[in-house]
């Protein structure tokens, strides 16, 4: 079974994976280690920090392994990265709040202050988490049309 992940990135390298169309996911070296045990096919959920506080998408591991991240387009030099395609992702008018998600969640349930949680580039989430992060940003995506202009949900094949 693949393993789930959170990514927690600053909306504006959110936007450069937007702009990649989220075909990769940079990292610094300080987190090369975790990163390594990400192997095909495991799941990734964006978490967007940055005062937006929000799960964004959800995207799926291509290949393994670290590769060096040659051309630099985050505003933060990151050595490395690894290869992802989307599943999900929520126009930013839909994105999920932690705050709806913050009680049920195994990472942050029974914690008074789990904003240090979401200091930490990239962590492993239990299945339990995972599938409440695909059912909420499934129902996000399902719900009745954003505002004219907004641009439309896109879910992804994986």
């Amino acid at each position: 079974m693949p393993q789930a992940w959170i990514i927690i990135e600053r909306f504006e390298n959110w936007e450069v994976d937007e702009a990649n169309k989220f075909s990769f996911f940079g990292l610094s070296n300080r987190y090369r280690n975790v990163a390594s045990e990400i192997a095909a096919k495991d799941v990734i959920f964006s978490y967007v920090s940055s005062g937006r506080s929000a799960f964004a998408d959800m995207r799926i591991v291509r290949e393994a392994g670290l590769k060096t991240l040659k051309i630099q387009s985050y505003d933060s030099p990151f050595a490395f990265y690894f290869s992802t395609a989307p599943l999900l992702v929520l126009p930013r008018q839909r994105w999920l709040s932690i705050k709806e998600v913050v009680a049920d969640l195994d990472l942050t349930r029974g914690r008074a202050d789990y904003r240090p949680l979401f200091q930490t580039s990239i962590r492993k989430i239990t299945e339990h988490d995972a599938k409440l992060l695909k059912r909420k940003l499934e129902q996000a995506a399902n719900q009745n049309p954003v505002a004219p202009g907004a641009g439309p949900v896109t879910p992804q094949e994986g």
